[in-house]
């Protein structure tokens, strides 16, 4: 077993790896590989660890928050878990496991190329879980205009991270907003993790979201098929349509397009069913609260044709705050809360999604 360095030692070891196996990443491997770069490797199913995103389209909705803790919670089930920061204009991923803004980040890796992959996973201070941390602002700054050259050393360390690693799952900490690279990096995952609170401009928001991660997907399988007119014209008449009093979302326009693009659209729908959206309401105070989730996974498959799930909500607890001024997980802070009851019951959702068994 690798050792990790000194701090990678904390990696909790397990004997046998075939216990947290993904089962949706393995069944629908040659799926999602559809909604990735084309400009991206994809490498065989048996050495991918399962890939969650956490965005959101909004900054203060908690993904930092939900990033951190929820990785703690899957440790606890036997799995190994990296996080990465990815919130490249104020990454602060690392404040919340504890610790001050490390030596070696990923800018480090990318940017100035001092460091491998091995060099930047550092210690969360949770059994099974490291982290790697997203660098200061100023150092990026030339990245927000650029293309995904960038990333493809990030992208081969993270496939590679299961092999070399025994990484069994990678958590995305993503910016708020909708930057090129950050949907890039939703639309990659397995499961892409919506955080939303309960208010009507955040909620708009998510749906603003999750329509320009069905774009970034037409627009990568476009790159993949070498059909990038198809994809732009694909999405010209969906934008179009849009505009009709009677738009009832974009199911069955994608349905319509068959005639003129028949092999586009039937692997769009094979590349959409290789990946699940995953809803969270932060910060709800009622139950009325708590049904924005389920109310926006019926919205979203109706209306997006993707699959989607509420998987849990987090309830407004100041325990959040007064663990963040205190510098430690919310979960290790305080452990019998209800808010670090219902991330535990969002673990439990999100290991029976992507069909995988904790030791």
């Amino acid at each position: 077993m690798l050792d990790f360095r000194r701090p990678l030692s904390k990696f909790r070891k397990t004997s046998n790896k075939e216990h947290c196996r993904s089962k949706f990443v393995t069944e629908r491997h040659g799926a999602w590989g559809l909604g990735i770069p084309e400009s991206i490797e994809c490498p065989p199913e048996m050495e991918m660890p399962a890939i969650l995103a956490v965005g959101g389209g909004k900054g203060g909705v908690g993904k930092s928050i939900i990033s951190s803790n929820l990785a703690a919670v899957l440790s606890r089930f036997g799995l190994r878990v990296l996080v990465v920061d990815l919130d490249l204009g104020c990454a602060n991923l690392h404040t919340h496991f504890g610790v001050p803004m490390p030596r070696r980040t990923l800018a480090d890796f990318i940017l100035h190329k001092t460091h491998s992959f091995r060099d930047i996973i550092l210690p969360a201070p949770v059994q099974g879980v490291a982290f790697v941390a997203g660098g200061r602002e100023k150092e990026w700054g030339q990245i927000f205009s650029s293309g995904d050259n960038y990333f493809f050393s990030l992208w081969e360390g993270i496939f590679a991270s299961k092999r070399e690693f025994n990484v069994d799952v990678v958590v995305f900490d993503l910016g708020a907003g909708t930057h090129q690279h950050t949907m890039r990096f939703f639309s990659a995952a397995h499961l892409g993790i919506v955080t939303v609170l309960p208010e009507p401009t955040s909620i708009e928001n998510a749906y603003v979201f999750i329509k320009l991660a069905l774009w970034n997907l037409i627009e990568n399988l476009g790159e993949r098929l070498n059909q990038q007119l198809a994809a732009q014209e694909i999405k010209r008449i969906l934008i179009e349509d849009r505009g009709g009093r009677g738009h009832t979302g974009y199911v069955e326009p994608l349905r319509q397009l068959r005639s003129t693009y028949p092999e586009f659209i039937r692997q769009l729908v094979h590349g959409m069913h290789g990946r699940i959206v995953g809803l969270v309401v932060n910060q709800a105070r009622d139950q009325s609260d708590v049904e924005v989730g389920r109310s926006m996974e019926h919205i979203i498959q109706r209306y997006f044709g993707m699959q989607c799930k509420a998987i849990g909500h987090l309830n407004y607890d100041e325990s959040v705050w007064k663990s963040l001024r205190n510098r430690r997980l919310l979960v290790a802070d305080f452990p019998h809360c209800q808010i670090a009851k219902n991330l535990s019951n969002m673990a439990s959702s999100v290991l029976k999604l992507l069909g995988i068994k904790g030791g």
